[in-house]
């Protein structure tokens, strides 16, 4: 009898923790980012503006930007093409501080996924254009199947690009890699903001404290 009781009493225990409510999402203070805010304001250059929503302290730009695309392998003096207007605008979105050896082993796993990413891609053998490949048969068509199905298995995280005391951040720019602004002195301001914010903060990539690679991720563009 006192095994049923007890048997019954942990069927009742395991049955409360299943139906808990999930963690709450992280949020960050608003008395922190209230500081950060008055923090980048410091930094930050006239006709900027810097404001706090959640977890995000946007950096804008207030009068959008006239930008110019310039497509892949186009000839050597060839004319940018005219691309708009763009509000630009930079994110920094905080979440929970992650350590170094955290971050390091998420860079390890992002690594040796891209590695087996090109090694599948090679295996393909057929011509391409980015993940664009060019098949015609049955077989060549199952090659590409196999392929995207063991990409899609990869493992890959999105590790955070900034850092202060007390927190990482992943840093959003708007920088897609094919538009910039037509005006060379706008595009100068807007690269001196970016590199004031990212001087600001501790940067977790050596890489990218090197230069050797931008920082942040592509934010989607926003057009006025």
């Amino acid at each position: 009898m006192k095994g049923l009781f007890t048997l019954g009493a942990l069927a009742v225990v395991v049955g409360s923790v299943a139906a808990a409510d999930p963690p709450a999402p992280w949020k960050l203070p608003e008395a922190d980012g209230q500081k950060w805010v008055t923090r980048v304001k410091a930094v930050a250059r006239d006709g900027w503006s810097v404001e706090l929503q959640g977890n995000e302290i946007t950096v804008r730009r207030s009068k959008p930007v006239a930008m110019v695309r310039v497509l892949a392998n186009a000839p050597e003096g060839a004319k940018p093409i005219p691309d708009g207007q763009r509000a630009i605008k930079f994110v920094l979105r905080f979440a929970p501080a992650m350590s170094m050896d955290e971050y390091e082993r998420l860079a390890a796993v992002n690594a040796a996924s891209e590695k087996e990413y090109d090694r599948l891609h090679r295996a393909v053998g057929l011509p391409h254009k980015f993940d664009d490949f060019v098949a015609t048969t049955p077989e060549e068509k199952k090659r590409v199947e196999e392929f995207r199905a063991a990409v899609a298995k990869l493992p890959r995280h999105t590790p955070p690009d900034l850092y202060t005391p007390d927190h990482s951040i992943y840093f959003l720019h708007p920088w897609d890699g094919w538009s910039s602004p037509a005006d060379e002195a706008v595009a100068a301001e807007c690269r001196d903001v970016e590199d004031t914010l990212m001087r600001f903060f501790g940067m977790y990539s050596p890489a990218a404290a090197a230069r050797r690679q931008r920082v942040g991720q592509y934010l989607p563009e926003q057009r006025k």
